[in-house]
């Protein structure tokens, strides 16, 4: 098998070259010279196609706008000239030297889009809501990786940024589960995958489609209720010419914001300032005259543990490909290397590595073959430091007293494990930088991805599609603590030597086969599709550790045999589906497409194996009946449709049965009624043009999902709980989305071309089925609420809060024993007792009622809307690129400034020791560090996340076009600025902010040589 393999991949590889031989003419009759430019803006147009009617004899313009065109056919001859954005221009020539002029398209709709279809459409005749993302907006300022390519660039789309050492998730739409939101399928190619958008190189990318809901993702099914997001590669260009670009990009990073902490401490100090200190290095209180209120000092010694941390650090992106085409081949392969610094001398930087070969073949007329191998690499010593947490890099770094220097160092120039001052304040947390320096980590992760495809057309109405694709992913991490590593307290486990291993495997398989019809028949256009697909994931994990080390190398052959300890997993998934495609067109301007998809899954049991899909959409193009005047072209659509979900492996085994013997005890059984989740959505909206420039997409979409997966808690026996997954949950969403883009401006040598995106999505819980509401982590789930719904205590700020019963007595506070005015509001604005205030008891008080255990609902964490602008203002040779991200509203609940309280290291204790409060009115506030309202912060911001100021390099002047076709040198900033109210490590992210991984800045220079 691996023989065959061999040779099919070297056959796939030579066919190229092979396509080279065959295509140069035995005898060239004609040599065109050419130069293709804006018809307004005079500006040479690169990558223009330029071909003969009726063949497949193509060239592309380089950077400079030329074409030279070698045929076998002679003058006179008919040219199509083409390119994105502009209108396709037939002319014939008759001499050898000519000059072109194109004009700007009316719009986007004259793209053609491939992701929720079953053929390659035209975006005329789509009667769904689909957004595309050219490579030009992709690679203006190439994003660290795709998942944050799409910023402010989809409307209804969501990035979640929550830890900035680790790629982005992206949601559409809200959320399909009362647990929140589910992410979408990746597709690559047309080939579905287990990779992610950050595995991914956007300077591969040609152009990523985004299919938002259930309307037009019933194409995939079972695993499209998340939506779709589709990217696809680069492919080869240019006639029997390479074309080669380099493109470098150094520069550093740094950390945007970290949350501000006390610079003040309240102890007793000597005359120089440093502390008192009594027997055991403890620190007495400077208490005032009352007994209570305290005295603050500014730290005489300050140590920024946070900036020693989190410094400037290296980036470079090294990039390079090569594109050739001819009439039968194309080619394209590329490499990138990345290196990202990481956020301390001892930790390593994290690296990317990306490879990218895509094929092309057409032997003959009718058939077309195409090959893809991708490669991805990744080596991420930062995975070493926890993204949140107790464990993260940020924890140590602000808890830390700023007296103390994390980057003492000891006798022996290695970090210190216990620095000075350490059992002064007695934080019982050690030493990051001794722990970064001693511990060695490693993990990296390989990804492949081949896939092929072979297209025959056996008539102009008949053609067949055959692809198919494997990905294999290796994980591996590597965990070592020599012997001699210093614990604080005594740690069998880690002070004699520890080696820890861990591999993963997942290995993906995708086939499709396909058969297309289309005809025509007076004014009617239609179509016929009918489709096989297989999809296979298999998943193994394998770890195994020990400690005790008997010699100073990493192997488990060392480690004491009695604490070896391994465990190991597998998990398959098969999916198989079929789908139906008629598809109709009536005189270009109403649009009928009707989909059935059929799939079975082994996630199911017998009882519920298969499932149906349906979706129907249609459009119509009001401007071919109506004139319009400003408003060039106008479709208005509707769509419906249904996708699915699938629950986690094993949920279908996960029925019990009661036995009785000697005590209760369960065993499971095949849970043959789960189903799978299921959206509906109806989707309505309208493309439009405007002036023939200005593209407007608008669409209303509400969903509802049903059967979602809940896991119920069926009883507690003796030992253990049995667990059973049902199909209880039901969730409604509505999204109202927006998009403008286009070209605004463009007189001379200035254009302007500027893009926005405005979304609203709201979700709400609408069925728990007969589960009784329940709290999972810190979001509340019961009908009727949002599923982003913070559950928690509240504290009360303001004397309208109080609640009064019949008899006057306050209800919710206090113990219901008080009336109204024994409360008051003291200096921080804390509604407490009158009688306590400005006493050594003065505290918060709390709402309370008994009949929730004093919790309810205090927040939710879902967006008021989301806005993003793009402008892109060039003026000859230079050029400026801005992209704007704003999220409104939304609250995020701030754990880090909260812990911070409890250390006394916030900027609240200072607040609170300044108005003279007791210190145990700071710890009641920080509320035993559990979920509280005052520590829900709005999370809405403004951020500019691209900035690049290019200047295209004038060539020619300098005398290098001979070798050198085009040059552009870019400054470029990334994620420069954040405007917020929100004080802890980052506003991004639903859920908690407790130490994040903070979110990184970068400052470059780029230069993009093209050859």
């Amino acid at each position: 098998m691996k023989q065959h393999l061999r040779m099919w991949l070297l056959a796939m590889v030579c066919l190229p070259w092979y396509g080279i031989s065959q295509s140069v003419p035995s005898t060239i009759n004609s040599v065109l010279h050419g130069r293709v430019t804006d018809a307004k803006r005079g500006v040479p147009l690169e990558g223009v196609s330029i071909s003969i009617k009726n063949t497949t004899h193509n060239v592309l313009t380089g950077p400079d706008g030329r074409f030279n065109f070698r045929t076998g056919q002679k003058l006179p001859y008919t040219l199509v000239v083409s390119n994105i954005g502009y209108k396709t221009l037939t002319l014939t020539v008759e001499t050898e030297d000519v000059a072109i002029q194109l004009e700007e398209a009316a719009g986007q709709l004259d793209d053609v889009v491939v992701t929720g279809v079953a053929e390659g459409t035209s975006r005329k005749k789509l009667s769904f809501a689909l957004t595309k993302v050219s490579t030009e907006q992709l690679n203006t300022v190439p994003a660290t990786d795709a998942s944050q390519s799409l910023r402010g660039k989809v409307a209804g789309l969501q990035i979640d940024q929550a830890a900035g050492n680790a790629g982005a998730t992206v949601y559409l739409r809200g959320a399909k589960s009362i647990n929140g939101n589910i992410a979408p399928l990746l597709v690559i190619d047309g080939f579905v995958t287990a990779l992610s958008l950050a595995d991914l190189n956007p300077q591969d990318i040609e152009s990523i489609e985004v299919v938002k809901g259930a309307a037009a993702s019933a194409l995939y099914g079972t695993r499209g209720e998340g939506g779709v997001i589709q990217v696809i590669t680069k492919k080869g260009k240019g006639l029997n010419r390479i074309s080669i670009t380099v493109d470098n990009e150094y520069g550093v990073s740094n950390v945007q914001r970290t949350p501000p902490t006390s610079q003040y401490h309240f102890y007793k100090v000597n005359a120089d300032g440093s502390f008192v200190l009594s027997s055991g290095n403890n620190r007495t209180l400077d208490l005032q005259s009352n007994g209570f209120s305290l005295n603050q000092h500014r730290y005489t010694k300050y140590n920024d543990n946070v900036g020693n941390m989190l410094s400037n650090n290296p980036y470079y992106t090294n990039f390079v490909s090569l594109s050739t085409a001819g009439d039968k081949y194309s080619l394209y392969i590329s490499f990138q290397n990345q290196s990202k610094g990481s956020v301390a001398g001892p930790i390593a930087s994290d690296t990317r590595r990306t490879a990218l070969l895509n094929i092309g073949y057409k032997p003959v007329k009718n058939l077309e073959a195409e090959v893809t191998v991708q490669y991805f690499n990744t080596n991420t010593p930062s995975a070493s430091l926890a993204s949140s947490g107790a464990g993260s890099v940020l924890y140590s770094a602000l808890l830390y007293e700023p007296f103390i220097d994390l980057t003492e160092r000891q006798a022996d120039g290695r970090y210190a494990f216990k620095p000075y001052g350490f059992d002064i304040q007695k934080f019982n947390v050690g030493n990051p930088f001794y722990q970064l320096s001693y511990r060695e980590y490693a993990r990296s992760n390989n990804n492949y991805l081949v896939g092929g495809k072979l297209r025959y057309r056996f008539s102009q109405k008949f053609s067949a599609e055959l692809n198919g694709s494997f990905q294999n992913e290796y994980g591996e991490a590597e965990d070592y603590y020599p012997v001699g590593y210093q614990t604080l307290t005594p740690e069998i486990n880690r002070n004699n030597g520890y080696y820890g291993l861990s591999n993963s495997r997942v290995s993906s398989k995708n086939g499709q086969i396909q058969l297309n019809y289309n005809d025509r028949a007076g004014d009617f256009d239609f179509g016929v599709n009918l489709k096989s697909v297989y999809e296979e994931t298999l998943v193994k994990d394998l770890s195994a550790s020990g400690y005790n080390l008997s010699a100073p190398v990493k192997s488990l052959d060392v480690v004491e045999a009695a604490t070896r300890s391994s465990s190991s997993s597998w998990s398959q998934l098969v999916n198989y589906g079929y789908f139906l495609n008629l598809k109709s067109v009536w005189k270009n301007k109403v649009f009928l497409d009707v989909l059935g998809r059929i799939d079975l899954s082994s996630r199911f049991g017998a009882d519920v194996g298969a499932a149906f899909f349906p979706r129907a959409s249609v459009a119509y193009r009001v401007t071919e009946d109506v004139h319009l005047g400003a408003v060039t072209d106008l479709k208005l659509r509707a769509a419906y449709g249904k996708a699915g979900s699938l629950p986690g492996f094993g949920a279908k085994e996960s029925r019990v049965t009661l036995t009785s013997s000697g005590g209760v005890s369960y065993t499971r059984k095949d849970n043959t009624d789960l189903t799978r989740a299921v959206t509906s959505e109806l989707e309505v909206g309208f493309d439009a043009v405007l002036f023939k420039r200005i593209n407007i997409q608008a669409n209303y979409a509400r969903a509802t999902s049903k059967n979602d997966f809940i896991l119920v808690p069926a009883f507690p026996p003796t030992s253990g709980t049995a667990g059973i997954w049902d199909n209880l949950g039901e969730v409604k969403s509505s999204s109202v989305e927006l998009e403008i883009n286009g070209n605004l401006v463009n007189r001379g040598k200035f254009s302007w071309n500027a893009g926005a995106t405005f979304s609203r999505v709201r979700s709400k819980i609408t069925s728990l089925g007969d589960v009784p509401e329940f709290t999972s982590g810190d979001f509340r789930k019961a009908a009727g609420i949002s599923p982003y719904s913070y559950y928690g205590y509240s504290i009360l700020t303001s004397l309208s809060q109080l609640e009064t019963d019949k008899n006057g007595f306050v209800s919710n506070a206090a113990g219901g024993t008080l009336r109204p005015e024994y409360f008051a509001v003291n200096k921080l604005g804390f509604v407490v007792l009158k009688s306590q205030q400005g006493t050594a008891a003065e505290a918060p008080v709390f709402y309370q009622n008994a009949a929730t255990g004093n919790n309810k609902v205090i927040g939710d964490a879902q967006a008021d809307f989301l806005v993003g602008f793009t402008n892109t203002l060039t003026w000859g040779p230079l050029s400026l690129y801005t992209v704007l991200d704003w999220k409104q509203g939304g609250q995020k609940y701030n754990e880090t400034v909260n812990y911070l309280t409890y250390q006394y290291r916030s900027v609240f204790t200072d607040k609170a020791v300044a108005a003279g409060l007791p210190l145990p009115f700071v710890t009641g506030v920080f509320n035993a560090q559990q979920t509280t309202d005052y520590w829900l912060e709005n999370s809405g911001y403004v951020a500019l996340r691209e900035v690049s100021l290019g200047w295209q390099l004038p060539v020619q002047k300098l005398r290098v076009a001979s070798v050198v076709k085009g040059a552009k040198l870019s400054f470029i900033a990334r994620n420069l600025y954040t405007w917020t109210n929100f004080t802890g490590v980052t506003p991004e992210g639903w859920d908690i902010d407790f130490y994040a991984y903070p979110t990184f800045r970068t400052f470059s220079g780029r230069l993009t040589l093209n050859f």
